[in-house]
């Protein structure tokens, strides 16, 4: 098994997380980049938590944006599953 990637994420209040890339992926439907990533904390049923962001470029720097549309994020949710089954 290759060696994890990692990131710096800055969190909502600023505050640098390190964050495990699990994949990133372009669709053809949208055009857009996205990414996977967890910070290996677990829920309520001892699942680890997972999230999705959309991936750009900005200033030189890579940044996240929010999935908004049901479409999107209902894509999102099938590549997810198919990943956990693999």
């Amino acid at each position: 098994m290759g060696e994890k990637q990692t990131i710096i994420v800055l969190d909502q209040n600023g505050q640098e997380r390190e964050a495990e890339i699990l994949s990133n992926f372009k669709l053809p439907d949208t055009g857009k980049e996205y990414i996977f990533y967890t910070f290996n904390e677990k829920d309520e049923n001892d699942m680890v938590r997972l999230y999705a962001s959309i991936l750009t470029e900005r200033d030189g720097m890579l940044s996240f944006e929010n999935i908004e549309s049901e479409e999107e994020w209902a894509t999102i949710k099938e590549i997810m599953k198919k990943m956990a089954q693999i």
